[in-house]
């Protein structure tokens, strides 16, 4: 099994560490709605996947 050492030290700055601290904890957005339905318009050429994923959303 091949094993590895991480031996180098390194900094952030606080500035950055805030920075990203602070992109992380924003709320996001959803970017799909919770009943699929935009995205079934999509799904007309494709009826096999329309009808999974009408099943496993019916479930």
């Amino acid at each position: 099994m091949a094993t590895s050492t991480f031996t180098k030290q390194f900094s952030v700055e606080q500035k950055k560490a805030s920075e990203f601290v602070k992109e992380m904890s924003k709320t996001v957005m959803p970017t799909l709605q919770p009943d699929f339905k935009p995205n079934l318009v999509h799904l007309s050429q494709d009826r096999e996947l329309k009808n999974s994923i009408l099943a496993a959303l019916n479930d």
